[in-house]
């Protein structure tokens, strides 16, 4: 039992230094004891776990400390508060109040299940070799929209200025219209 113990410890230990040291040699990184041997975690450990024992050995406050220590832990677990305080009539109440949200919520979960292979797809995954070209285009993009409204002011300033002449022509051709009319009424008037 205890050797099974020890190897899964060992096991976890070899996860935890893997994501520690990485690709690089732990054993530079290891201290070593005065025979040049690796100190073995483990060992470390125990001698540690003794010394803490041997201090706190008839030190009865501090073994109440340690007690209270793990008192305190439990109480703040939201699960114990929550059977603490809260009736299973209690419990079923706020699951069936919250019914509608958690449906909601599970039909959420489930289209996000349903996307999920969309998400996993190899387009989105390659997104971030295209970031380069992509900021090159929205400033191309940018550069264009500036030009366009340089070209919407400027196609804004030659259509005031084609109306006002426009304006002027038609004016000046009623204020023409009127003094032919007005010759042409006097001529009529002369013969007469």
């Amino acid at each position: 039992m205890a050797d099974h113990e020890l190897d899964s410890l060992e096991k976890r230990l070899d996860f935890i230094e893997s994501l520690v040291f990485g690709n690089s040699e732990k054993d530079a990184f290891y201290p070593r004891d005065k025979k040049n041997a690796p100190v073995e975690c483990i060992d470390k450990l125990a001698n540690i776990q003794e010394k803490i024992a041997t201090a706190t050995k008839n030190k009865k406050r501090i073994s109440e400390i340690y007690r209270k220590s793990r008192d305190v832990h439990k109480f703040l677990d939201p699960a114990y508060t929550d059977e603490m305080t809260m009736s299973e009539e209690a419990k079923e109440e706020v699951i069936l109040a919250e019914e509608e949200f958690l449906r909601n919520q599970a039909k959420n979960l489930e289209t996000m299940e349903e996307l999920k292979p969309t998400l996993d797809s190899e387009h989105l995954k390659a997104t971030p070799k295209f970031t380069d070209k992509f900021e090159g285009l929205s400033q191309i993009q940018i550069t264009q929209q500036d030009q366009t409204a340089n070209l919407t002011e400027e196609a804004r300033k030659m259509l005031t200025t084609y109306n006002n002449i426009i304006t002027l022509v038609s004016r000046q051709f009623v204020q023409w219209d009127e003094m032919l009319t007005s010759m042409e009424a006097k001529k009529l008037q002369t013969k007469d």
